[in-house]
């Protein structure tokens, strides 16, 4: 009897367990939107530790460091607001006006084509479904970002939290190894030293490459005198954020603009965005990316993949420095084995 009585109680602490982990897990889920905030505020942290650091190091007191990097960053923002967004707003409402008559004569000349070769099928119909997909699709990213930050207030906190742990030194550390046993700390806190190495380097790197391709982007459009570059450039640089799939999203507006000024430009902008791609997949990447983060690209792709299917365009964006954060724990792993 006494040793039925004593499975039973291994049984009911197991069960009580997995319980509380469960339950661990749907309160985690309940609290996803601060969780993100949280994390992004890290990653930005992360970023702006490097460049506070070695201002530390020249004398100049850590507050006053990140008090300069933020001022400077939005110094930069409204210099952007002031010289780039009136001319960016005016070619948006160009672009507003000539993308629908763009498609007016697709529908034309397609049909026109479908005619003389006597080619069913109902073009009209294609092109509404094509132009409710690309609506989904445009919704769904807005919604995301809107998702993502929540609002004005929401990107207000992360900023805060970001501050705030910059400006203490280690903060970030402090902050996360204060959420676990004290047996474990001393490991927690080398870990977090070298993915916050990565996730800096990470970031920045990924600024890096967004302002070189949309700086290329730019002059390539404005050599071949496509309309609307500065819009497509800024397009081009954003999508950048999103690895490998940015570039070819970000390429097929400028395509279709460019296809009625000329099908000739069109090709010439095809061949632009493919030598830019290239560019930065065998050299930008390996160069920034690689050294900053350590993943090689099969890695990326199939975190990438991963993301996607369980965030959309959220997971794509956040995949590589999460990748980053669990090669740490393999890694640590693979030495204690």
């Amino acid at each position: 009897m006494s040793n039925n009585s004593q499975t039973i109680n291994i049984s009911t602490s197991t069960i009580f367990r997995v319980v509380l982990i469960l339950l661990g897990f749907f309160f985690l889920y309940l609290i996803r939107d601060i969780l993100l905030m949280v994390f992004v505020a890290v990653i930005i942290a992360a970023a702006v530790n490097g460049p506070v650091n070695w201002l530390q190091e020249h004398r100049v007191p850590r507050l006053l460091g990140v008090v300069f990097i933020y001022l400077f960053f939005l110094l930069l923002l409204g210099l952007v607001i002031t010289l780039i967004v009136p001319l960016l707003a005016d070619q948006v409402k160009q672009l507003a006006v000539y993308f629908p008559e763009a498609i007016k004569k697709i529908d034309l000349n397609a049909q026109e084509w479908w005619g003389k070769y006597k080619v069913e099928g109902n073009l009209q119909e294609i092109l509404s479904q094509l132009s409710e997909k690309l609506s989904n699709a445009t919704t769904s990213v807005l919604g995301t970002i809107v998702g993502l930050f929540g609002g004005l207030f929401s990107a207000i906190v992360v900023v805060v939290i970001s501050f705030y742990l910059a400006t203490q030194e280690k903060g970030i550390k402090r902050f996360l190894v204060s959420l676990i046993p004290s047996e474990h700390r001393h490991y927690l806190s080398d870990l977090i030293d070298r993915i916050q190495i990565k996730i800096g380097g990470w970031l920045r790197g990924q600024l890096v490459l967004m302002l070189i391709v949309g700086v290329l982007v730019f002059i390539g459009l404005r050599l071949l005198g496509v309309k609307y570059a500065l819009t497509l450039a800024l397009v081009a640089g954003f999508l950048e954020i999103i690895p490998y799939i940015g570039p070819i999203l970000s390429a097929i507006p400028a395509v279709i603009i460019t296809f009625f000024q000329s099908p000739f430009l069109a090709l010439m902008v095809i061949i632009l965005f493919t030598v830019v791609n290239q560019l930065e997949n065998y050299v930008l990447i390996p160069q920034v990316m690689k050294r900053t983060v350590g993943l090689n690209p099969i890695t990326i792709m199939i975190a990438m993949l991963i993301g996607a299917k369980l965030a959309g365009i959220l997971g794509i964006i956040l995949a590589v420095p999460v990748a980053a954060i669990i090669s740490e724990f393999f890694k640590d792993f693979q030495k204690e084995n």
